[in-house]
């Protein structure tokens, strides 16, 4: 099934922003709207990134999208577990669509959740050989999450060189402060005690006013 790759667009991050406040909303629209909206929001994605227009059929994008809303559903009630084989049948049943995208990023963090490092590892990674480059802010939490489980796999120098390049690489997004105190995290924990001050100090000096200057100058303390 063919596939055509995108990039994320501002216009619909305010949608998905949108959905997400609705779901917060209250638990009248928990209860009785969130399934109509996971599938809404299948659709936009599908629509916005050129997946129908790949040869995907209308109705397959909504089945896909009908099927990951209750794994949504139990993912916004901590019920990871739950979750975790809504999102592999529609991985398996609906590869290439924009459902099985979501259910592939979704999964990842479930497993890691439910503490199945090398299983959110392998689905993080999975995302990013299938669907890397297709949405950057999906692919920037899957680079993101294999750091992640390398650090909890006690991998700290692979960790810290990961968040290390996703800070460099994105120097001018709000989360670059938050990569580098992960960086400098992982290094003191691989005891390269000098690369975790020099990166403590560069929050502090260029991100003086964000809470991760903050929780730097706390970290130079534990030095």
């Amino acid at each position: 099934m063919a596939r055509v790759r995108r990039r994320i667009a501002r216009r619909e991050m305010k949608e998905d922003r949108f959905i997400l406040w609705l779901f917060e909303a209250g638990e009248y629209v928990k209860s009785n709207l969130q399934a109509l909206l996971i599938v809404v929001a299948v659709v936009v994605i599908a629509l916005t990134s050129g997946y129908l227009w790949s040869g995907q059929r209308a109705d397959t994008i909504m089945e896909a999208g009908r099927l990951i809303a209750p794994g949504q559903t139990a993912m916004q009630s901590n019920r990871y577990e739950d979750a975790i084989p809504i999102f592999e049948r529609v991985i398996a049943e609906y590869g290439g669509t924009a459902g099985a995208m979501e259910a592939t990023i979704q999964s990842a963090k479930a497993y890691f959740y439910t503490n199945k490092i090398t299983e959110a590892r392998e689905m993080y990674a999975r995302y990013i050989d299938e669907y890397g480059g297709d949405d950057e802010l999906y692919t920037l939490s899957a680079r993101a999450g294999i750091a992640a489980c390398d650090e909890q796999s006690g991998k700290f120098s692979d960790a810290a060189t990961a968040y290390l390049a996703l800070a460099e690489e994105n120097s001018e997004s709000f989360l670059a402060p938050k990569f580098l105190l992960d960086a400098g995290r992982c290094f003191q924990a691989a005891e390269q005690v000098d690369k975790a001050r020099a990166l403590y100090d560069r929050i502090i000096t260029s991100y003086e006013t964000t809470r991760y200057a903050r929780d730097a100058k706390v970290a130079l303390t534990t030095l």
